[in-house]
């Protein structure tokens, strides 16, 4: 639904407890006994006619009887009184309530419908309910509370919730919000991403998912908080292989991490609560017992990992640190006499190792150096180093003591080497997730509308026909109309056409790109080996359209086959190739090109008498399936949104108009050059030099949905695209408002490009059902005030001082 009054839920003033009561086994019981021992500040009610006090707390008969209308409500009542306990609290005034009471389908139907004209928010039903430690709030049955902290927990499995719990506790890991979703009728895992992507208590978030429904809505609210913070998945429940393969897909594109086993994800809580992030990834590791540090070098290689090389400099220092008889080298060995001051010295060098990202202690206890001592020693060195330090302090009751030292000091403590390491490989795939978020993607050529209309008129004559599949001629034109080389073999023999000749120097196996719908996240593609050899190995990897170079690139390195490509330009652009047609043409159903064979051009090109490009993939065999034409939000990702595009006269020359896409980052560089600093101070509220890549990528990587912005372009003198203005905004998820914002090249400003930007952005916002567009600009920024008052907007005060809020209302009251 939205976020709208999740603060409720997670920082109500007032908490009623409806079915409060003191007999063992009621889950009214455990509930008003957590809230109890929480530390809520707020009002506690509780709520049931067969008490006047609980708790020393006076007890309400009904929810008439309440001195006000709570902000949150926890329910524990029988599942008829549900609906009406429902309607009740909201025409009372109630915003959020908690069902922790199991309901049948038809009871959670009637509860949802009661709840719906009072906008009141539900967590549940079922479920185990909600921890909130900073806040005091225990609106849960656990067994057990929480630490503060600043990881948040979110679990469709209550049990596993449970589980968390505990083990956090003896490890002494705090969190911002512990949310059990229960059956997520109405408050589902999207609306509390949402809501924790903008939570300032919140640094990181883990998420154990069953289940999505909605797959656009969680990917939009996945992408926006894995742009800002950690965010790390355990999916439970999997289908078959290829369902898995979409659900990887789907994690990795949002830029989020995913765990495989509850015992990774329990590493991962610790991992993410405590660790900085990864500048690299080559690692160090030291050891007081050479067989542990091999331990964590082969987890390392195992993995595909690297250790960190060590300058000569490094080498020296830790030569009279090494064990005896033991070169100086990575993984350490400083030798089971190592005593607290070697420890310390050892580490101390490695961390003025530059080419050193992380370094990974092992520590075995020996009579040489107690660990309590050698871990207190070590807290002030690594504390505040560059570098992620990990430790494995390996034993039990000897070493608890030494762990604990660490833990209080905010750095993480794992039992063996080998989850040290695979703690490591978990941050070295959250970076690589996070990296394909900022990198731009080279752009390639676009299919032609004459080209799309003639694969659209051939698959629309073959629906009116009643075939579900196209033939091999209708599959080459339809695949050639998208830039893909498609030729059947002369007769019946086997082998390429004349004009498909293998590229010099590949022995690359045949390919396979393939196109399935997931009935959770609809249309995804598959690459991998392909021929007999690929229904052997099982090497493949998936992909969610539409898709980029960057994006096409990482698909085809998860693959043997893609790998073994001497360059895979070729296939990555294949694959951009046929999301396009994929995307473009809702009528596929399903699509097969197996095998490709990477060709070079020959002298006979068949399309248009063009020569393929060299370093290109050709299909042998395609085969394309038909079926009724898919909604475009049966793409969990919503694509480019072509039709908003258009071309527009100005100051005597043409001018395109249209969304920004990835590609239009070094023209975005170029136009933030153009820019005086004073435009710049007014438009980003600071003295920017340079758009850090990061930043230079929330720029023009955007959803095309919540999200969008509009650009001015056209061919500049040197041939290349140039940007002459961009207007943007950004809804929140409950639709009320989008916050906009506008600048045009310093040397075009004054000639109404601006103004024409800011329409089009109104225009789209309005047919969204978005209520207002909002901004905030320095007093001092008479332009922006104008243009903003020229389409019926208001100025007014700013929260801060020298500001002004901007409001363009845009249907009616914004509500």
């Amino acid at each position: 639904m939205s976020i709208r009054h999740l603060d409720r839920l997670f920082e109500p003033r007032s908490v009623a407890i409806i079915g409060a009561s003191q007999r063992p086994g009621r889950i009214g019981t455990t509930v008003l006994d957590n809230m109890a021992a929480s530390g809520f500040a707020g009002a506690l009610w509780p709520v049931n006619p067969k008490y006047d006090t609980l708790l020393g707390i006076a007890c309400h008969a009904r929810v008439a009887a309440l001195p006000a209308a709570p902000d949150l409500a926890v329910i524990c009542t029988p599942p008829d009184s549900v609906p009406g306990l429902v309607a009740e609290l909201g025409a009372r005034g109630t915003r959020a309530a908690i069902v922790l009471t199991a309901l049948s389908p038809g009871q959670r139907a009637a509860m949802l419908k009661a709840a719906r004209p009072h906008l009141l928010r539900i967590l549940g039903p079922g479920g185990i309910g909600l921890i909130g430690p900073a806040a005091g709030v225990n609106a849960s049955v656990a067994h057990a509370g929480a630490r503060p902290g600043r990881t948040a927990f979110v679990s469709q499995s209550g049990m596993l919730m449970t589980a968390v719990l505990d083990w956090a506790r003896q490890h002494q890991i705090g969190f911002s919000r512990v949310v059990s979703v229960g059956e997520g009728g109405d408050v589902d895992v999207a609306d509390l991403l949402d809501w924790l992507a903008g939570d300032a208590d919140t640094q990181a978030i883990v998420l154990h998912i069953e289940s999505v429904a909605d797959a656009r809505k969680f990917m939009s609210a996945a992408r926006i908080a894995a742009r800002g913070k950690p965010v790390v998945v355990l999916k439970s429940g999997r289908g078959g292989e290829r369902d898995d393969r979409v659900v990887d897909a789907a994690i990795r594109r949002a830029g989020m991490l995913r765990v495989y086993s509850s015992a990774d994800l329990f590493d991962a809580v610790q991992t993410v609560a405590r660790a900085r992030p990864l500048p690299g990834e080559r690692l160090a590791v030291v050891s007081n017992t050479a067989s542990l540090g091999l331990l964590a070098t082969d987890a390392l290689a195992w993995t595909g990992g690297r250790l960190a090389p060590l300058s000569p400099a490094t080498l020296r220092a830790l030569k009279p640190l090494a064990a005896e008889g033991v070169p100086a080298a990575n993984p350490l060995d400083i030798g089971t006499r190592a005593d607290t001051a070697r420890h310390v010295a050892a580490v101390r060098a490695l961390l003025d190792e530059p080419q050193a990202d992380a370094l990974l202690l092992v520590h075995v206890p020996t009579p040489a150096a107690g660990s309590t001592e050698v871990a207190r020693s070590l807290v002030p060195a690594v504390r505040g180093a560059r570098q992620i330090v990990l430790s494995c302090w390996l034993g039990g009751d000897e070493v608890a003591e030494a762990r604990g030292v660490f833990a209080d000091a905010g750095l993480a403590t794992y039992d063996t080497p080998e989850k040290a390491v695979r703690a490591f490989r978990q941050m070295v795939q959250y970076r690589r997730n996070q990296a394909l978020l900022i990198e731009v993607p080279p752009g390639v050529p676009a299919v032609r509308e004459r080209e799309r209309a003639t694969a659209r008129r051939i698959v629309g004559a073959a629906r009116q026909a009643g075939r579900d599949t196209l033939d091999d001629a209708e599959c080459r034109t339809v695949l050639a109309a998208y830039g893909l080389r498609y030729d059947l073999p002369d007769g019946a023999g086997a082998g390429a056409p004349a004009w498909m000749q293998p590229a010099a120097g590949r022995d690359a196996p045949p390919l396979r790109i393939g196109m399935h719908v997931d009935p959770v996240f609809g249309p995804a593609l598959e690459f991998g080996m392909g021929g007999a050899a690929g229904s052997v190995a099982r090497d493949c990897a998936a992909g969610l359209p539409p898709l980029n170079m960057v994006l096409a690139r990482d698909i085809v390195a998860r693959t043997r086959a893609g790998n073994a490509l001497a360059a895979t330009d070729g296939a990555c652009r294949a694959l951009v190739q046929v999301a396009e047609l994929v995307t473009d043409l809702p009528e596929v159903a399903a699509l097969e090109l197996d095998p490709m064979q990477m060709v070079q051009a020959g002298p006979a090109a068949p399309r248009d008498g063009a020569e393929p490009l060299p370093d290109t993939l050709a299909a042998l065999r395609a085969r394309i399936v038909l079926g009724p034409p898919r909604p475009e939000s049966a793409l969990a990702i919503r694509p480019y949104p072509q039709a908003l595009a258009e071309i527009i006269d100005w100051q005597g020359a043409q001018l395109t108009l249209r969304p920004i896409r990835p590609e239009d980052a070094p023209a975005h560089v170029r136009f933030f050059a153009a820019l005086d600093p004073e435009d710049v101070r007014l438009r980003f509220f600071s003295a920017l030099r340079e758009l850090p890549p990061a930043q230079l990528a929330r720029l023009t990587q955007i959803d095309y949905d919540r999200a969008m912005a509009f650009i001015a372009t056209r061919t500049g003198p040197d041939g290349t695209a140039e940007t002459l203005g961009v207007v943007r905004a950004v809804a929140d998820p409950d639709n009320r408002s989008a916050e906009f914002a506008v600048v045009v090249r310093s040397d075009l400003k004054g000639l109404g490009l601006g103004a024409i930007l800011f329409g089009k952005l109104v225009d789209y916002f309005r047919t969204r059902g978005t209520g207002c567009l909002t901004g905030d600009a320095f007093a001092e920024n008479v332009g922006v005030q104008k243009l903003v008052r020229r389409f019926n907007g208001t100025v007014q005060s700013g929260d801060e001082a020298g500001t002004v809020r901007l409001t363009v209302p845009l249907h009616g009251k914004s509500s």
